[in-house]
C-alpha cells in the first residue's frame, strides 16, 4: 500500500468519529432554510415589474452586498486595508467588473500586510 505507517495510525482515529444526531440535524436545516430563502427571492421576482428603479436597484445589489462585508474589515483595519480599497476602486473603474476588483482588492490587501 501507499501509505505509510504514520499515516495509517492518523487515518485510524477517524473511523472512530461520531456525529451527534442535533449537529446533523441543525446543519441540515440551515442548508435547507439557506436554499429556500434563496429560492423564495427567485420566486418572489416572478411577480416584480422590471420597471427602470428596480433594474437600477438590482444592479447596486451587489455592490452593497460587497460594502456590507468590507466595511467591518476596514473600519479595524489599518493603512493595508485603506490602500486595498483603493486599489478595488481602481480596478472596478478601469475593468467594469466587480469579480475582478475583489480579486485586486484581496491580492492588495495579502501583498501589503505582508510588507506590514
Amino acid at each position: 500500500m501507499f501509505w505509510s505507517a504514520a499515516s495509517r495510525a492518523a487515518l485510524s482515529g477517524w473511523r472512530s468519529v461520531t456525529i451527534d444526531p442535533l449537529v446533523l440535524l441543525t446543519l441540515v436545516g440551515m442548508a435547507l432554510v439557506t436554499a429556500l430563502s434563496r429560492a423564495g427571492g427567485f420566486l418572489m421576482m416572478r411577480w416584480v415589474p422590471l420597471t427602470p428603479p428596480v433594474r437600477l436597484w438590482m444592479r447596486a445589489i451587489p455592490g452593497a452586498v460587497i460594502a456590507a462585508v468590507v466595511a467591518p474589515t476596514l473600519a479595524q483595519g489599518g493603512w493595508p486595508e485603506r490602500i486595498a480599497l483603493v486599489v478595488t476602486m481602481l480596478a472596478m473603474r478601469v475593468t467594469g467588473s466587480d469579480l475582478g476588483a475583489v480579486a485586486a482588492g484581496i491580492a492588495a490587501v495579502v501583498a501589503l500586510r505582508q510588507l506590514a
